[in-house]
């Protein structure tokens, strides 16, 4: 049952009323369960309710682990953004991506040149340069983004995004982001007062007068 789901008003749904309608068969094995027998899951809501709990206890263990290490300055976002990437040696520490630094670099400049973001989207579009996910695949690194058909199709959303991080500047920015609840996957923003920056923990790409 647990592996079924956690929210226990949505396994219950399953359980008792759409599987009934669809005539589909549930058998948990390891909890006695068997749809064709009704009369033996009277505690199967308390069971959900159980399972709901622990998957409610274990998101609170896991987020004050995250707020331990964020408040320690330790990086949380799994993956580094473009134009870092991990230290072979060390994967708690970030190393500059030089070939990727270069475009960041090459984003500010034009950025500083009067550009906006449509327009150095479009002028590295036509320079072929490519993408941040077609570069992370080429280093071998996963990303959760598909592929574009157009390997070179930046977007103003990219660049803005780019131009907007502090963490070029050198600096760690924890708790940027958050999750309402532990059963929800929807990505809430912060605002800036409750960021929390630590200075100087890895190479800067971008200076601070840039």
């Amino acid at each position: 049952m647990s592996r079924l789901g956690s929210d226990y008003l949505k396994v219950g749904f399953y359980t008792e009323v759409l599987f009934v309608e669809k005539g589909v068969r549930f058998i948990a094995i390891n909890n006695g369960i068997d749809s064709v027998n009704q009369t033996d899951s009277d505690f199967t809501p308390f069971l959900n309710i159980i399972n709901e709990w622990y998957a409610k206890d274990t998101s609170k263990k896991i987020r004050a682990v995250m707020k331990s290490k964020g408040e320690a300055g330790e990086h949380l976002c799994t993956n580094p953004p473009y134009g870092y990437m991990k230290d072979p040696d060390n994967k708690k520490r970030w190393v500059v991506d030089e070939e990727a630094a270069e475009v960041v670099k090459r984003i500010f400049a034009l950025c500083l040149e009067g550009y906006g973001p449509t327009q150095i989207a479009r002028i590295l579009k036509e320079e072929q340069v490519l993408t941040p996910t077609i570069h992370f695949m080429q280093i071998g690194r996963t990303t959760r983004n598909a592929p574009p058909d157009n390997p070179y199709n930046w977007t103003g959303d990219t660049i803005a995004d780019i131009l907007e991080r502090p963490e070029y500047q050198g600096h760690t920015v924890n708790f940027k982001t958050y999750k309402q609840s532990y059963k929800s996957k929807k990505t809430c923003y912060n605002p800036e007062e409750k960021w929390l920056m630590f200075e100087n923990t890895h190479e800067a790409v971008i200076d601070a007068d840039t």
